[in-house]
C-alpha cells in the first residue's frame, strides 16, 4: 500500500499540485513500483492515479479492467469511452496548476521519462503544467530501510568471499596446466556466488573478460562465444547479485587480475588512473555527505571524469561513472552521468550508488575499469567492496 501521506508532503515541498500516474501495458515501470502493484498485473487499457498535494486521491480505470487499481485507496472511477476518460481526468485536475508525471524535458533521462509525448500533450491541454517527478520519484523507489542497508552489505561480504575463492581457484588450475575460459570462470564464480547464499539469475550471471573482451564494457562469455584464459592473459570479473531473502539489496564489484607472475607496467600505469579517479569520485561523496550538502548525480561523474582526462584517456572513459544500485542492480535513483545523460537528481540519504571508472582500449586490446559500491548515508558515506589498489598478480 502506497504512504499516500508521504506522497502528499513530497508534493508540497516540491510546489507541485499533484502527482499524476499513468500507464498504458507496463509502458511506466516506475509508475507500478511506487504504487506497490503486483510485478503480475498487466492490464490492456490506459489506467491514471492522481495523488493531489491535498485531498483523495482519484483512479481512473476502464469498465474493461474496473478492478485495475483496486488495492489502491481513494476514489474510483470508472469510464467507458474516450470522452468518459478526458472528462473524468479533467474533472480529478481541477485547479491544479502543476502536475508531476514521469516525464523529464527534451527526454535529458530517459530512466525517468516514461509517459509519451502524447499524454503529457493530452494532460497539458487540460491547463495544467506537466514537470517532472523525477527528482522525488526516487525518494519512495531508491531509498533503502536499515534492514536493507544490512543486506547490502552482507551481499558484499558474500561477493568478496566468492570473488577471493575463484581467483584461488584460477591460480590452482594455472599451475596445474589445466585449460581455462572465460566461461569456465564465469561457470565457477556463479556456483561460488551461490554457495554464499547469494541470488544468481542465468541473465545476470558475472562478467568475465580478458584482454581485449574487455575493452567491451558489457562483454559476457557464453557457452557458444568465449575466449581462452591463460597465462600472461589480462582478466576482468563484474559480479553483482543480491542475497536470496526478500527486497535485498544488490552488490556490485568489479576486480581485476594478471594471470602471471608480474603485471605488465602499461597496465599497472593505466589502472593506478581509475583507482585515483575512484578514490576521488568517494571523497567528492563523502564531503557532501559529512557536510549535509545537496549534490547532483552529474557533478560526481564530472569529478572521477576530469582524473580520467587529465591522464589523457578522457575519450576512452565510455560509460557514466555508477549508477542507482537497490533490488535491481540498476536501480532508478540518480546515476553518477554527465556523459550518457545529464543527471540533475539530487543523490539521497539511505541510498547506494557504485563507483566504477575505466578506461578501453580496443587498438590495444585491454580493457580496466574498478568497481566499488558507496552507501551515502546521514552524515557521512561507506565503500562496500575491494578498494582495489593495483591488478593482482595472481601467480606471484
Amino acid at each position: 500500500m502506497p504512504d499516500i501521506t508521504a506522497f502528499q508532503a513530497a508534493l508540497r515541498a516540491a510546489h507541485v499540485d499533484g502527482w499524476l500516474f499513468y500507464d498504458f501495458r507496463r509502458s511506466n515501470a516506475i509508475a507500478h513500483r511506487v504504487l506497490g502493484l503486483s510485478p503480475q498485473a498487466f492490464f490492456t487499457r490506459r489506467w491514471l492515479y492522481y495523488v493531489p498535494a491535498q485531498g483523495e486521491p482519484v483512479a481512473i480505470v476502464s469498465a474493461v479492467e474496473a478492478h485495475a487499481l483496486a488495492s489502491l485507496p481513494g476514489q474510483q472511477r470508472v469510464y467507458r469511452t474516450w470522452r468518459d476518460y478526458r472528462e473524468l481526468l479533467s474533472e480529478a485536475l481541477t485547479g491544479a496548476r502543476r502536475v508531476a508525471m514521469e516525464y523529464v524535458p527534451l527526454n535529458a533521462n530517459p530512466y525517468c521519462s516514461l509517459v509519451d509525448a502524447g499524454t503529457v500533450e493530452f494532460v497539458q491541454a487540460l491547463g495544467p503544467e506537466v514537470v517532472s517527478s523525477a527528482d522525488f520519484a526516487q525518494v519512495f523507489e531508491a531509498t533503502l530501510s536499515p534492514t536493507q542497508l544490512d543486506s547490502h552489505r552482507r551481499a558484499g561480504k558474500a561477493l568478496e568471499r566468492a570473488g577471493e575463492r575463484v581467483f584461488g581457484w584460477i591460480r590452482e588450475r594455472l599451475l596445474a596446466g589445466d585449460a581455462l575460459t572465460e566461461y569456465s570462470i564465469q561457470r565457477e564464480l556463479g556456483d561460488y556466488m551461490r554457495a554464499e547464499g547469494l541470488e544468481v539469475a542465468e541473465d545476470e550471471a558475472p562478467l568475465v573478460a580478458v584482454n581485449g573482451n574487455a575493452a567491451n564494457p558489457h562483454y559476457s562469455p557464453t557457452a557458444e562465444r568465449h575466449a581462452p584464459a591463460k597465462r600472461g592473459d589480462l582478466l576482468l570479473i563484474d559480479f553483482s547479485a543480491p542475497l536470496a531473502e526478500p527486497a535485498a539489496i544488490f552488490a556490485d564489484y568489479t576486480w581485476m587480475a594478471y594471470l602471471g607472475e608480474r603485471t605488465p607496467q602499461r597496465v599497472d600505469d593505466l589502472f593506478a588512473i581509475i583507482a585515483k579517479a575512484r578514490d576521488v569520485g568517494v571523497a567528492t561523496l563523502r564531503d557532501a555527505f559529512t557536510s549535509g550538502s545537496r549534490i547532483e548525480g552529474w557533478t560526481v561523474d564530472d569529478a572521477v571524469r576530469a582524473v580520467v582526462a587529465e591522464a589523457g584517456y578522457g575519450d576512452a572513459f565510455v560509460h557514466r561513472t555508477g549508477h542507482n544500485i537497490g533490488e535491481r542492480v540498476h536501480g532508478n535513483g540518480a546515476h553518477l552521468d554527465n556523459l550518457e545523460t545529464h543527471d540533475t537528481r539530487p543523490l539521497l540519504v539511505n541510498t547506494c550508488v557504485s563507483m566504477e571508472p575505466g578506461i578501453y582500449l580496443p587498438d590495444e586490446r585491454l580493457g580496466l575499469r574498478t568497481e566499488v559500491d558507496v552507501l551515502l548515508l546521514p552524515g557521512g558515506v561507506e565503500v562496500t567492496g575491494w578498494e582495489q589498489e593495483a591488478i593482482k598478480p595472481l601467480l606471484a
